[in-house]
This record gives structure tokens, sequence and C-alpha cells, in this order.
């Protein structure tokens, strides 16, 4: 069993950036956990942040139940303004510490969002001179908004399709603006067609995380 850890900027990435992923760790019995950096309070559209991320937060809890997530947790950084402050990165390297994962998902350091590259410079901090007896864990970066130019891994979630359909669906909120389902198994089977040779017509991809 693998000890799997996602740092998802806001409630709707994780399904998004490796939602399919995320569901064959859970059926091949791996422990899954997501921690939700911020609660996506400025994506309310017009409503009050503090109405959204209640919304997003039971959005998340959904998505969770949908793909079998063991245990999520939202941090509550601010919307849009992440950072990777001093505070932030020692939280994370404590977290780090206690649960020991063996890999870590991340939004990519290209990403065009803010929010969504600074999650992968707080978990750079984080790991940065961390010594481990079996070495550091293997920290994997997904596309979101901005699609990978370089990939290491390849996923064949074509049997997953569906769960992360629904999953990503749970973020009504989001959905309801923008076809988020549509647009990403647009991607995945794009990735199918494209990278999964051989494979099923649905893959998401990633790149690994170069830390020191």
């Amino acid at each position: 069993m693998s000890r799997v850890l996602v740092l998802s900027p806001h409630p709707d990435d994780e399904s998004i950036g490796c939602g399919g992923t995320l569901r064959a760790h859970v059926l091949d019995g791996d422990q899954v956990n997501v921690i939700f950096l911020t609660s996506g309070e400025a994506g309310g559209h017009g409503k009050p942040p503090d109405e959204t991320a209640t919304v997003r937060e039971a959005e998340a809890q959904e998505a969770s139940r949908i793909l079998g997530l063991q245990q999520i947790e939202f941090w509550r950084e601010p919307d849009g303004k992440l950072r990777a402050t001093e505070q932030l990165v020692d939280r994370l390297r404590a977290k780090l510490k206690r649960i020991k994962p063996d890999i870590i998902y991340v939004t990519h350091e290209r990403e065009m969002l803010g929010d969504h590259s600074a999650a992968a410079r707080v978990l750079k901090r984080a790991l940065s001179g961390s010594k481990r007896r079996n070495g550091k864990p293997e920290v994997l970066m997904f596309e979101v908004w901005t699609p990978l130019q370089e990939m290491d891994q390849i996923v064949d979630i074509t049997p997953h399709v569906e769960v992360k359909r629904a999953a990503i669906r749970a973020y009504k909120s989001q959905c309801d603006v923008m076809r988020f389902d549509d647009a990403a198994l647009a991607l995945n089977r794009y990735r199918g067609e494209m990278h999964s040779w051989p494979g099923g017509d649905y893959a998401e991809i990633f790149t690994r995380l170069d830390f020191d």
C-alpha cells in the first residue's frame, strides 16, 4: 500500500487534474489524502466569499466521496493570493514528516494561475533539504489550466473516466459557469489518443518535480 498526498490549490483541481489516477490509487488499496490549500472563495461568480467557501468545501466533500478518498482537509489560505510563506512551508513540512507520503501530486510549476504555480513552490520548499532514510517521495505534477509540455508519466484512466466525470460535476458551482467536465475529459481524450501507447482512450499525464 502506498501513501498518497495531493496538494490541490482549490477545490476541483484534484478532480480535474488527476481524478482518474486518484481513483486508480483507491482501487489499488492506497491511502489517498488531499489538502485543499484554499477554499476557492474568490471563485463565487458574484457570490460572497464566505458563502462560496462553504459551497466549494461541501462540493469537495462530495467529490472526495465519489472518488473514494480517505481524508481531506482545508487549510483556508487566501484564494488568489497563495504564497510560499514561511508559515505555510513549515506547516506542510510538519505534515510531510508526520504522514510520510510515498507519492505527492501537485499542480505544475508553469500553470498560468498564480495559486497553481505557488502550490508547487510551497511543496518544493517544504521538501528542500529534507532527509528520509528511504529517500524523498516521488512528486508528480499535473495539468489543469496550462497543458504540460513535458511528460514523465502517462496513466491510462479509461476505466475511471465516468467516476472522474462525476467527481468534477460534483463541483456544480463551477461547472454551471464553465464545463470543466467536458474540457478536462477532452484533454484526457487527446492525451490517450496521442500519448497512451498501448493504452485506452483516456489518459492523465504528469511531470516530475525536480528539487534539491
